[in-house]
């Protein structure tokens, strides 16, 4: 072979062995725009994962006890199903901590609320759910002073009536018990923007009755009551507005 020949075959095959690197290379390095595209996608997909953001719950209980911290927890919802309440392990103890409160002067209206029941509690800062929008599309208008007919609504035994200007009441609680005593409890209630009672007080002015049977059973059903949302500017921290709370107990 001469010499000619051999410079031309080594040629060839660089050019050969040149051309398969740069088609690895396509193959295996993105370009620019697809990675920029792939970060976007991923970020999307992390923003969907992060449901939480810093806020304040209310702890209920810490100690070693499982079964204490299981039993503070189910009596919390039963009395206060509007507002979560969550299990923590951090071993060896468990934590009760409830509520997923932006600010906090809204946990601390909150913690007032509920002081008499869980005399131990107190605020602390943690990772809260974000809000979600209530779904619930019942019926429209204010409430004022008419008895609410809607899904859950009291029964003819347990008439209810609120009145808070521009705000419907979204969900009731189921009233099925029955009452040894009768008169009529009215309260001074505070709602967020959320729909939430953050603060039942009473007897208030109206009411018939200072039984106080009456009166807790009244606080119970107030803070399970959920009303209407109210769109705020966005740099407006928390805003709770004032109305009343009636409910006519009869004997049955």
């Amino acid at each position: 072979m001469n010499q000619t020949r051999k410079v031309s075959l080594l040629f060839l095959t660089f050019i050969c062995l040149n051309g398969f690197v740069i088609a690895q290379n396509q193959n295996v390095v993105p370009s620019s725009e697809e990675m920029t595209s792939d970060l976007v996608e991923r970020h999307k997909r992390l923003g969907l994962l992060k449901q939480t953001t810093p806020g304040y719950r209310i702890q209920l209980y810490f100690g070693s006890e499982r079964s204490k911290a299981a039993e503070i927890k189910t009596d919390f919802s039963n009395n206060f199903s509007n507002t979560p309440a969550y299990l923590i392990y951090q071993q060896p103890n468990f934590k009760i901590r409830v509520g997923d409160f932006k600010t906090r002067m809204e946990a601390f209206a909150f913690l007032e609320s509920i002081k008499e029941f869980y005399t131990t509690s107190f605020i602390v800062p943690d990772d809260i759910k974000l809000p979600k929008r209530d779904l619930n599309n019942s019926s429209k208008g204010d409430v004022g002073n008419s008895p609410y007919s809607g899904p859950n609504s009291s029964t003819e035994q347990t008439p209810i009536t609120a009145n808070l200007t521009g705000r419907n009441i979204r969900i009731l609680p189921v009233l099925n018990e029955q009452y040894q005593e009768e008169g009529k409890i009215v309260l001074d209630i505070s709602v967020d923007s959320n729909g939430n009672v953050v603060l039942a007080e009473g007897p208030a002015r109206g009411s018939t009755t200072t039984s106080s049977t009456l009166l807790k059973k009244a606080k119970e059903i107030a803070y399970k009551t959920k009303f209407s949302e109210t769109d705020l500017p966005a740099d407006t921290e928390v805003i709770y507005q004032k109305g009343t709370f009636s409910i006519t107990f009869h004997i049955e």
